[in-house]
């Protein structure tokens, strides 16, 4: 290596003739004051010391070092991508098999003809050397990809180092721990990375069951959801499929799922419900179809739900003046000894109207204020409520309810209380639709008849009547001729009722729906004057008060544990350290609690146990625990109280997802920073039709390299030459104080 120094600002030397000519200047006229010639040449010397180094600073010196040329002989590295995404099909063929056609058509022809030699690895996420013959064998099947790890193999491998190394892959990279190492490794070759991006940028189609979500902690002899989120991507036409349900090990239910319009995620529901008391492991099991090019990312999805003994269930009934709705559900809810309506009515700006509180203290305010005040009811209920009547922080207070206690929240009304102020509203951002930004049309409409949908017809909720079938029992339902519109259901929501007539942006308008919110449930009924159906000669009114008893009950189906158990927000996978958030309750007794102990355990399927602790929890601070989950298995976490009696548990399925169909599509950014850190080149395959074009871009790389890359580095630029202007500036100044000249 051969280097020089240059100077990037040559002009700045101009400025020594002015300076040395006022140094001069100075010294002269400290001689005729006096001074001795000795000590005007030491002062001299002193300037000369501290001026001449910032002139050569200010013109910005740099060493220019020229690389030797490459060594000759040098091979070009191959590596092959045999990892399981690149056996996705697209147009009828393997990215793999596409990958060996270009290889063979193209790029080989062309490297020989330059003669430049070539040595193959395959890699997934290890990397072995091949010939033709294993290149031409090789399954696809790798479980993860290591790109950067067979980077470095390759690179620091017996033999000569590489001249470039060519990357035949769909940039699916899901291992990093051995970036830099292969950083390190290319820049001591001095070797250029050549990436050639296979795949569609839209990705292969996927199945995938997400999960499986269900209440922690159900009452028994109550009808609760098993949700399971299917996640379909790339797929031009939804397959048909089925689900299976397994309750403890024991197929209980099947659903098949119908073709059709393709949705990126697809919640479908078993409607279960327990008789005693205890605890059940449920499993969902996806059964793909037999569509060619399909892949199954996770078919099997588990939750265990708590089956507890039913306690009292109180419903807070809010509304923005008095109507006869309170009054009816009053009604239909007073033969069942379980639920407790509480009332509270606004009747001015400054008074409320409270009915059915548990003692004088309570609600005495009106609207709660705390979350404390909320815990003791498992529903909040709004009825015909304006924007006006909730405040922002009443509207967190609700969010907090539902997401992070787990209450169950219901709006009722018509057009005026699903008006369009209520559109980006944290209330909006609650419920399962969002707000229509039109008008909701004038008082007195055409009347309609419900519809229900296929999923409410098969659920308890809409069971309303003994040996009739539920569509019929619905049809039997008076009309009604005022309704709230809405303008969609939100991703994950569930329809329960549309209007006989009426179109909306997305088919039927929406009377009915509901979805998860956090911990909790949310849920709509757009229906003014509901209460009309009880009274109507037409219909059976143990019909309405059923309705009524069942939805409660699947709004609170969530129940409430003492200790919430939440998880971070993180990736679940084995051989990971599992985040968890532990949050006492409020106390239902509104009673000051400094706090309590609690014993947290963890276990595995095999009921080994993985971590236990000790914590102190206080109302509504979150404390964290974390545990090791080493395999793909249940995790179930209890707390127990002082007696060691378990109030509350929660199990976690940590499943061992495929890497490689997490993401389907081409990832060309990765060859793009691979190619920068090495100044090399990253091109889709579709770009590289020629072979000869594609060797001679990569022998201009190379020429490039044999010429040597010219590299600069900065001089001077240390603690040496500042220390040297500063202690020169310094010696001369306290000389000048010394010999009196200052």
């Amino acid at each position: 290596m051969t280097a020089v120094i240059r100077f990037m600002f040559a002009p700045a030397w101009g400025l020594c003739l002015p300076l040395v000519a006022v140094a001069a200047l100075a010294l002269w006229r400290e001689r005729r004051g006096g001074v001795s010639g000795r000590r005007i040449a030491l002062l001299g010397g002193l300037r000369f010391l501290a001026v001449v180094p910032l002139v050569f600073l200010a013109a910005r010196p740099v060493w220019r070092a020229q690389e030797p040329p490459a060594e000759a002989g040098r091979p070009v590295v191959l590596l092959m991508d045999r990892s399981e995404s690149m056996s996705l099909e697209e147009n009828g063929q393997s990215r793999y098999a596409q990958a060996l056609g270009f290889l063979r058509e193209r790029l080989l022809p062309g490297l020989k003809s330059a003669g430049l030699p070539v040595r193959a690895w395959l890699f997934d996420d290890g990397a072995e050397e091949g010939d033709g013959a294993l290149l031409g064998s090789t399954v696809p099947r790798g479980r993860r990809t290591n790109l950067a790890g067979a980077i470095a193999t390759a690179c620091s491998g017996p033999g000569p180092r590489p001249l470039a190394v060519i990357a035949l892959t769909d940039g699916a990279a899901n291992e990093t721990i051995e970036n830099g190492r292969a950083v390190s490794a290319l820049a001591e070759a001095h070797a250029p990375f050549i990436g050639v991006g296979f795949g569609s940028d839209r990705g292969g189609p996927t199945l995938s069951l997400r999960e499986l979500d269900a209440p922690a902690t159900v009452s028994s002899r109550t009808s609760f959801s098993l949700s399971a989120r299917v996640e379909m991507m790339n797929l031009d036409e939804a397959p048909g499929f089925d689900l299976l349900l397994y309750r403890d090990g024991q197929l209980r239910q099947k659903k098949s799922v119908s073709a059709g319009r393709p949705t990126p995620s697809r919640v479908e529901n078993f409607s279960v419900s327990e008789e005693k008391a205890g605890s059940h492991e449920y499993s969902v099991r996806l059964v793909p179809p037999g569509t060619p090019g399909l892949r199954c990312v996770n078919d099997l999805a588990r939750t265990t739900v708590q089956i507890s003994d039913e306690k009292e269930l109180r419903i807070l009934y809010i509304q923005g003046a008095l109507t006869w709705d309170y009054k009816f559900i009053s009604l239909a809810l007073r033969n069942d000894p379980m639920m407790k309506l509480t009332g509270l009515t606004r009747t001015s700006a400054q008074s409320v109207f409270r009915q059915n509180v548990e003692n004088e203290a309570e609600l005495v305010n009106g609207f709660p204020t705390s979350l404390e005040e909320l815990a003791p009811f498992r529903v909040v209920v709004l009825s015909n409520l304006r924007p006006a009547d909730l405040s922002v922080e009443q509207q967190e207070m609700l969010a907090k309810f539902c997401g992070e206690l787990g209450g169950g929240v219901l709006m009722i009304g018509g057009a005026a209380t699903f008006d369009r102020s209520w559109q980006n509203s944290r209330l909006e951002q609650l419920l399962p639709v969002v707000f229509s930004s039109s008008a909701s049309g004038p008082a007195m409409e055409q009347p309609f008849r419900l519809q229900p949908t296929e999923e409410a017809l098969h659920d308890p909720i809409f069971q309303i009547a003994e040996g009739q079938s539920a569509k019929e029992a619905w049809s039997r339902l008076p009309t009604f001729t005022q309704f709230g519109r809405v303008d969609t259901a939100k991703p994950g929501a569930l329809v329960w009722v549309r209007h006989q007539t009426e179109d909306g942006p997305e088919g039927k308008r929406i009377l009915m729906a509901s979805q998860r919110y956090g911990a909790g449930l949310s849920a709509v009924l757009c229906i003014q004057n509901f209460w009309r159906w009880r009274l109507s000669r037409e219909a059976e009114p143990q019909q309405f008060d059923r309705f009524w008893r069942q939805l409660f009950r699947f709004l609170s189906e969530v129940g409430r544990q003492e200790v919430a158990i939440h998880l971070a927000d993180q990736e679940l996978a084995p051989q990971r350290d599992i985040q968890l958030v532990l949050q006492r309750q409020p106390n239902p007794g509104n009673v000051a609690d400094p706090g309590r102990k609690f014993q947290v355990r963890v276990e595995n399927s095999e009921q080994k146990v993985l971590q236990q602790k000790t914590l102190e929890l206080t109302s509504l601070q979150p404390a964290e625990l974390k545990f090791r989950a080493e395999k793909a298995d249940v995790y179930t976490v209890t707390v127990e109280d002082s007696r060691r009696v378990p109030i509350s548990t929660r199990a976690i399925d940590i499943r061992e997802a495929n890497p490689e169909f997490q993401q389907t599509a081409r990832d060309m950014e990765t060859l793009r920073q691979w190619a920068a850190v090495s100044d090399g080149l990253a091109m889709k395959v579709e770009d590289c039709r020629d072979g000869a074009e594609l060797v001679a871009r990569i022998k201009e790389k190379l020429r490039q390299l044999r010429e040597g890359t010219p590299t600069q580095q900065p001089v001077g630029m240390n603690a040496w030459v500042l220390l040297l202007v500063l202690g020169s500036l310094g010696v001369e100044w306290s000389l000048r104080k010394r010999w009196g000249l200052i």
